[in-house]
């Protein structure tokens, strides 16, 4: 054989070598979990937002990821979802059914994802939690499912305490509690929250609203004070907090500053964010109409209405609000609109019995 001949068939095995290993690398990211990280994240290990392996262990306060040799210890709060090898396609289904408000179709493929995924217990927590929580939002407007989604969160709690789940599942519970005026049982939730780790944040919040409710709103601004400053700015927990801030204000009567508040809110959210805009034009409506400017306040619940009533939770809660609005400006003929809009499309939401405002989240 000449050495140009021998030359010749080294390349072309080693070519096949380098085709080979690219294929392997391309298998093992496909079977990869990938671990997508939240906006605006200070975990500074991920590449593309995300941290691409295979999850070793999860816990409240961290997940541990195998990338080749090396391990990576993610901590929970800078998690916004994980992608599992092998996980079922009824779990993205139920994710994407619940993303656009489609929560009976969530719930039906979260149980079916549960049932799919056994032997796979990070796979099996997701899809239960993911099942509890669109429980939870059909529960925040039809009341006569709000047991199941209580028992959900309930029965989800004592059998994973060790899950990295276990704050979001507390804190569903919690604001459930709250929505249906269990104070009692969401100071017990909130302050078994507040004991786990990363979860600071979210125990603050619910104990500020939970001094709301109780009529303490200097007690409650007090405590979002001191937690919106260690806050990233924009981020949702600074969302929530400043909202819940803006709602203690109008409670204590300085409607100017609620104002000046909630506007920052929706000045700082994106357009798009149909959660964060839905809930601070609803909250500026509330601002307003507290205030007695009626007419200001339609405007801000009209915003609700015609461009975020995919949010099933606020949306009705526009509707509400509306027909109140108009009837108090006189104007008959459009409150009959909104009234007969609520009854028509939320015809199990608890907002049709209030005599004035229901409990919120």
């Amino acid at each position: 054989m000449t050495p140009l001949r021998r030359s010749r068939i080294a390349l072309r095995l080693t070519r096949r070598a380098l085709l080979c290993c690219a294929a392997l690398a391309a298998a093992s990211a496909v079977r990869a979990d990938v671990v997508t990280l939240i906006a605006g994240t200070t975990f500074k290990q991920g590449q593309g937002g995300a941290v691409r392996g295979t999850v070793q262990s999860e816990s409240p306060a961290e997940v541990v990821v195998m990338v080749g040799a090396t391990t990576i210890n993610v901590p929970t709060d800078q998690i916004a979802r994980i992608e599992y090898s092998g996980q079922p396609a009824s779990l993205q289904l139920g994710e994407t059914r619940e993303s656009s408000g489609q929560y009976d179709d969530a719930v039906v493929q979260f149980k079916k994802a549960a049932t799919e995924a056994a032997g796979k217990p990070f796979i099996i927590e997701t899809a239960l939690v993911n099942e509890a929580e669109a429980l939870a939002e059909i529960a925040l407007v039809e009341p006569d499912r709000m047991k199941e989604a209580k028992d959900r969160f309930a029965a989800f709690i004592q059998a994973h305490p060790t899950s990295r789940h276990i704050a979001a599942a507390r804190e569903g519970l919690a604001r459930l509690q709250l929505h249906t005026e269990d104070y009692k049982g969401a100071e017990a939730t909130v302050a078994e929250l507040a004991k786990l780790p990363k979860s600071s944040e979210r125990a603050t919040v619910l104990k500020a609203r939970l001094l709301a409710r109780r009529g303490d709103h200097a007690g409650a601004i007090a405590e979002l004070d001191k937690l919106i400053t260690t806050l990233p700015d924009k981020s949702q927990r600074q969302r929530e907090a400043r909202l819940a801030k803006a709602q203690s204000l109008v409670g204590d009567k300085k409607f100017k500053d609620a104002e000046a508040l909630v506007r920052q809110v929706i000045a700082a959210a994106p357009a798009e964010d149909v959660a964060a805009e839905s809930a601070a034009y609803n909250t500026l409506g509330d601002c307003l109409r507290a205030a007695n400017r009626p007419r200001d306040a339609v405007l801000a619940y009209l915003h609700t209405d015609l461009l975020y009533a995919k949010d099933k939770q606020e949306h009705p809660r526009a509707l509400f609000q509306l027909e109140r609005l108009f009837r108090q400006l006189g104007n008959t003929p459009r409150a009959e609109e909104y009234a007969q809009r609520l009854k028509q499309e939320y015809p199990r939401s608890s907002w049709l019995s209030a005599p004035a405002e229901p409990s919120g989240t």
